[in-house]
This record gives C-alpha cells, sequence and structure tokens, in this order.
C-alpha cells in the first residue's frame, strides 16, 4: 500500500481492528494482516519527514549558536501497538502525534526557549507540552513541540544536559525494576527522582537547595534504596 492511498479513515479503521483481534473479538487472519499492514504504512510514512525535521532542528541550533546535538527516532511498530491498545486505548491512530521525533540537547533553559521561538515562527505547531514551566508529577521536565512536515507531525523534544540525563537515569531504573517508571506513579524511585528532578532545577537556575527538599532527598532516597541501580543515581 502506498503512502499516498492511505487516509487517517483507513488508519483509524486499522487500529480499530487490532484492538477488536487483541480481545478476541476477531477471527478473521486477513483483516488483521491488512490491518498490520495499514498500521505499518502509516509508521513508515512518518520517516521522510522525520529526517527534514532533523536536518530543520540542526539548521535552527547552528542559527541560534548553539551546540549541535540532535537525535531522531520512529517509534517502534510494537510502542505503536502499546499505544493504542493499552494506554490510550481510545486514541485514534492518525491523530496520535510522536510516532517520528526528534530530540535536541542543549546547555540551558535559555537556549531551549530560543529554539522553541524558532520553530514556533518557521513551522505550523500542532502541539506543545511545557514540563519545564509544570513539571510532570514524575519530575519529567522538557519542551515538547509538535511541528508539522509534509502533512505528517513530529515531536520536538529539548532537554538541557541535566534534564536528559535525569531521564536517561529513569529508564535505566525502569529496566532495573521491570516496570516503566516514566509514566507518573507512587513507586519509591519515582518519588526519589521528582524530588532529585526538583533539586536539578533550582540547580540549574542557580537557586540554593533548601535544607526541606534535602531532607526529602534522604528520606526518598532511603526508600529507594532497594531498588536503585548501584553507581546511576
Amino acid at each position: 500500500m502506498s503512502e499516498v492511498s492511505i487516509t487517517n479513515s483507513q488508519v483509524n479503521k486499522a487500529a480499530s481492528t487490532l484492538r477488536r483481534s487483541i480481545r478476541g473479538e476477531l477471527t478473521d487472519h486477513d483483516q488483521l494482516e491488512h490491518a498490520l499492514h495499514v498500521i505499518d504504512a502509516f509508521r513508515a510514512a512518518h520517516q521522510y519527514p522525520l529526517a527534514k525535521a532533523n536536518s530543520g532542528l540542526r539548521s535552527m541550533l547552528q542559527t541560534e549558536g548553539c551546540p549541535v546535538e540532535v537525535s531522531q527516532r520512529l517509534k517502534r511498530f510494537m510502542t505503536i501497538v502499546d499505544k493504542i491498545v493499552n494506554r490510550e486505548p481510545t486514541l485514534a491512530l492518525s491523530k496520535m502525534q510522536d510516532i517520528g521525533g526528534c530530540r535536541a540537547i542543549l546547555g540551558t533553559v535559555e537556549q531551549i526557549r530560543r529554539v522553541e521561538s524558532r520553530l514556533r515562527k518557521r513551522r505550523p505547531v500542532a502541539g506543545y507540552s511545557d514540563y519545564i514551566a509544570s513539571p510532570r508529577v514524575s519530575g519529567y521536565r522538557g519542551v515538547h513541540v509538535v511541528v508539522q512536515y509534509d502533512d505528517r507531525c513530529i515531536e520536538i523534544q529539548l532537554r538541557t544536559a541535566l534534564m536528559h540525563l535525569w531521564a536517561i537515569t529513569v529508564e535505566r531504573q525502569s529496566a532495573n525494576v521491570g516496570q516503566n517508571l516514566k509514566q507518573d506513579g507512587s513507586h519509591a524511585v519515582q518519588k526519589f527522582m521528582a524530588v532529585m528532578s526538583e533539586a536539578m532545577a533550582l540547580d540549574e537556575a542557580g537557586a540554593p537547595i533548601h535544607r526541606a527538599l534535602r531532607e526529602k532527598i534522604q528520606i526518598s532516597r532511603l526508600a529507594a534504596e532497594p531498588y536503585l541501580m548501584k553507581g546511576t543515581v
């Protein structure tokens, strides 16, 4: 199936067919195979727009005089399936905005704001989340700007090196614990990483880490200690 033949209606119908199959409501193997083919083709249709977004982001960073540290990823097929079946079962697949994603690691929050502003001026913005002004409960910080390239949504993530270190540490701890700690939750490691994020934000702003927060860090670390990978936090 070529990219031009895929409509939003077909994509959403394919996702619905997949959900029905997983629930045991569909036994037609051909229908399932067709649905999987449509979903895979829709995923592949983001590859070229993603490459253009990556190139455009690198150009913006150079123009702003920021360090050029950019990565890109196309969401894995099974990750897409998990999202539409388990995590967001009511989401229309055609509206998923993070199938293609780029990430830039910048030196300061001020640089993030400059690049964010340039993105807004240069590309149509389809979505925006400011997790610096309003961090997630988990402690995650960063700015996500969803822009359009060739009518496809590409999510641009902007982080400082410290924000990125925090996120990578959470991913490693998730593998250690055997549980997705990136989502908001109440696991001891999540609580510890949330207060660590608060301390990191103060450090980046050049503000002192007050005594009450230092005490929270100590208490939460003790609670998380049995789960923590040695040498990571």
